[in-house]
């Protein structure tokens, strides 16, 4: 019986070992292949675009506060305080829409931001999944999120140029 229970142990040590030796390790850098995508120049131009349209607006409204701020300086003397404080009360309100505004912008530019990527990055990870299965890769490390605390450059192989072929990118 221990006999058996030997070779049983040797036998999947062996096979283990013989398994292992198939085991084989690519990396890529998502962010240097998102960089020369040609799909990220016209998600860069929405997002300018979209920037730019909000950068107006709060220019529109800096412009009406700074007009409320000279008006307010210039006559708060020859007001009464009632107009004083209605007058007050406005550049107020206008400082409150200006910062809800531009806390809003930020948000609505990351929702956008992630709407115009999703795209991209679905493509660069079914790119990745036919490359790493054509070329019989078993893990591919993304080594531009900095999770891989140590790769052999000699025993991982960098798949950017396979996946660049894959995409048409010279």
């Amino acid at each position: 019986m221990r006999k058996v229970f030997i070779f049983m142990t040797l036998a999947f040590a062996c096979t283990f070992m013989a398994n292992a030796q198939n085991v084989k390790f690519g990396h890529i850098n998502t962010d240097e292949l998102v960089g020369i995508m040609p799909e990220r120049d016209s998600m860069d131009l929405k997002l300018r675009a979209f920037v730019n349209d909000h950068q107006e607006i709060l220019k529109g409204m800096n412009e009406e506060y700074n007009k409320k701020i000279d008006e307010f300086s210039a006559n708060q003397d020859k007001w009464s305080s009632i107009v004083k404080e209605n007058k007050q009360a406005e550049i107020i309100e206008l400082q409150t829409r200006f910062s809800k505004f531009q806390q809003e912008g930020q948000q609505k530019l990351a929702a956008e931001q992630e709407r115009l990527f999703a795209p991209i990055r679905e493509k660069i990870k079914s790119t990745i999944d036919k490359v790493a299965k054509a070329n019989g890769f078993t893990y591919i490390f993304d080594i531009s999120t900095g999770n891989p605390i140590y790769w052999s450059e000699t025993q991982s192989t960098d798949i950017l140029p396979l996946v660049k072929k894959e995409l048409g990118i010279k």
